[in-house]
């Protein structure tokens, strides 16, 4: 009875998750396609369930987004920024170096999308006027996929952006994060900078939850991306 239960509940769960994302589709409010976009990320695990499904859907909301604002003037800014949010979402789950699980499920065509969606990130936020503490997400998403591309220098210095505007938001674990980002950006550019980053995961480590989760996040992604350099040579 249990079991019959639980799937039930698990069906459940399922169907509204779809019924909130076909609404947001068609939805010409802000709210909604924000919670279109939250019930599209359940529907799909992150996106690893089905790649290709949680892409396309993902892409179809912001430019949903982007043409409510070009058909509302008045509206406009509220639609760009809740479209923030949802190029966010589409460039993180489309960034291989969360580990290898994700490098496996994300191809090359996810890859660039995502890399235009965290450009497009960057252009909206400082476009509606976003404050430090928010867009210093957007260039580390932004660096982290120039990092997937291999382009370490450019990753780098988006990840200088985002610690700068961490600093100016005085948020000094996103900082120190960033930092070690930049670190990681030299070593796969063939710099020895090992002691740097070993530093900055022990100091993130130091500093709770967070700072652990950040902390091992430099192993994955090295571990993604060295991996990729190795089969590329």
């Amino acid at each position: 009875m249990a079991a019959s239960e639980g799937s039930e509940n698990a069906a459940s769960k399922a169907q509204a998750a779809e019924r909130m994302l076909a609404e947001g589709l068609t939805d010409t409010s802000p709210q909604g396609l924000r919670t279109a976009s939250h019930a599209l990320g359940k529907r799909f695990q992150g996106g690893l369930a089905d790649m290709d499904g949680y892409v396309y859907l993902q892409k179809v909301l912001v430019q949903h987004a982007l043409n409510l604002a070009d058909k509302d003037p008045e509206q406009a800014l509220e639609y760009k920024t809740a479209a923030i949010p949802l190029t966010y979402n589409l460039a993180a789950n489309t960034w291989p170096g969360w580990g290898p699980k994700e490098a496996d499920a994300v191809r090359e065509s996810h890859r660039k999308l995502g890399l235009a969606a965290a450009r497009k990130n960057v252009a909206l936020a400082a476009e509606v006027g976003l404050g430090p503490e928010r867009r210093r997400n957007g260039y580390w998403i932004l660096g982290a996929h120039q990092l997937a591309a291999g382009d370490h220098d450019a990753a780098a210095q988006s990840f200088n952006i985002s610690a700068e505007l961490a600093r100016q938001a005085q948020d000094a674990t996103a900082a120190l994060m960033a930092q070690g980002w930049v670190h990681l950006a030299h070593i796969l550019d063939g710099a020895d900078e090992t002691p740097q980053l070993d530093a900055v995961r022990e100091e993130l480590r130091r500093l709770g939850d967070d700072g652990e989760f950040y902390a091992n996040q430099y192993a994955a992604a090295r571990q993604v991306f060295q991996r990729d350099q190795g089969d590329a040579e």
